[in-house]
């Protein structure tokens, strides 16, 4: 018992300096603005002149997102214990949260955050060895869909970012629960961004990364049971 409640107090101690750590981030990021606008002198410049302000934010700001943190990391720790799996999932979780932060804001994923994740799963990959080419494959088949879209489009259906998440996350979950987070994920961008249009009564444009990282929590958490649960609805052949 007492192990236990020393790792829930380590657990929400971390939520504390990492959730802080990657708040001040995303503002960072955001107050850059998208890679593309920024040219080479500004990025040089930027990071020793304009750091202070850039990762300036509201408290009430920090404390919402330093308690999501917190709460994504409690649920994660009830449902995998608290070992490697969940500190590769909560670390996940953090990032996709910082992530859609900064796509909400400013309409771009910030490559070094994916690249965190794509690293997440490598490590992931290495701890289930016997099963590689189900991540190899969850690495390609998402993405490589989200590919063909953006060359059929000329970029206008689908980012880069986009692109590359789906990769890292299909690295760390592997093909069936990648394919669970583009379902999820597209059906929560259609309810929820339509019914934001509608009550406002404006356009807007889709950042889909939010979407995409809500739907990706949700598979972490629970997205064996989904899986489980189709198969045995509608394919009972295959359980």
């Amino acid at each position: 018992m007492q192990v236990e409640l020393y790792v829930f107090l380590s657990a929400i101690c971390a939520a504390l300096v990492f959730g802080t750590v990657m708040y001040r981030y995303s503002l960072y990021k955001i107050c850059l603005g998208p890679e593309e606008e920024l040219d080479e002198e500004l990025k040089a410049d930027s990071i020793p002149v304009g750091i202070s302000r850039c990762m300036k934010g509201s408290d009430r700001g920090r404390w919402l997102f330093v308690l999501g943190t917190a709460l994504l990391w409690l649920v994660l720790g009830w449902k995998w214990g608290f070992g490697w799996l969940y500190l590769i999932y909560g670390l996940t979780a953090l990032i996709l949260l910082g992530l859609s932060m900064v796509d909400a804001a400013i309409f771009e994923l910030p490559p070094e955050m994916n690249a965190a994740i794509a690293l997440l799963g490598a490590v992931r990959l290495i701890m289930d060895l016997a099963h590689w080419y189900e991540y190899l494959i969850g690495a390609a088949v998402v993405s490589g869909i989200f590919l063909l879209m953006a060359l059929a489009s000329r970029g206008k259906a689908m980012g880069g970012g986009d692109i590359k998440l789906m990769a890292a996350l299909g690295l760390l979950l592997g093909w069936k629960k990648i394919l669970l987070v583009l379902v999820l994920g597209a059906l929560l961008g259609c309810f929820i961004h339509g019914a934001r249009m509608l009550l406002t009564k404006e356009k807007h444009v889709l950042s889909f990364g939010p979407y995409l990282a809500a739907a990706a929590v949700l598979v972490m958490m629970w997205g064996d049971e989904m899986i489980s649960f189709y198969i045995n609805t509608f394919l009972p052949e295959l359980s």
